[in-house]
């Protein structure tokens, strides 16, 4: 490929990623001024919500939401700490040694409220005809 080729392609992934980065401060400013939800604690709620039983274990959100063990520890700690009652810890049944975080009805109650806020916030952003003629272009195999 021709240097060209690679400055156009390095170009356009900064471009992409100082998108990214912008919708996401968006977002979570809107989240922490109605909710006082960070983005991370938010897609936390919702990655419990999704699950069977709204539960996990501390290991299975890393992954979901990308950070370590100890930043998802110090995240639930902190979510926690704030004493919403939104999350519950329940010792795992098959494993005493595992615990799980629950979403309690009062917390789905606080995460539909806020997902209310993200799909406004998401919509200011990208008008539906827009998101929609991005997607195709990213994504032209799935089905929108």
């Amino acid at each position: 490929m021709a240097t060209g080729t690679h400055d156009n392609l390095m170009t356009s992934w900064i471009s992409f990623t100082q998108i990214q980065m912008h919708i996401a401060n968006k977002l979570e400013a809107r989240l922490l001024e109605k909710h006082n939800y960070s983005l991370n604690e938010f897609y936390m709620l919702t990655f419990i919500s999704q699950a069977p039983g709204k539960k996990l274990r501390l290991q299975q959100l890393e992954s979901m939401i990308g950070l370590s063990q100890s930043a998802v520890s110090r995240l639930v700690s902190r979510f926690e700490a704030r004493g919403c009652g939104a999350l519950e810890r329940v010792v795992c049944d098959e494993d005493r040694r595992s615990i799980y975080t629950c979403l309690t009805e009062l917390g789905q109650s606080k995460l539909d409220q806020a997902t209310s806020t993200f799909n406004e916030a998401l919509a200011e952003l990208f008008p539906s005809e827009k998101l929609a003629q991005l997607m195709k272009h990213i994504l032209p195999e799935r089905k929108l």
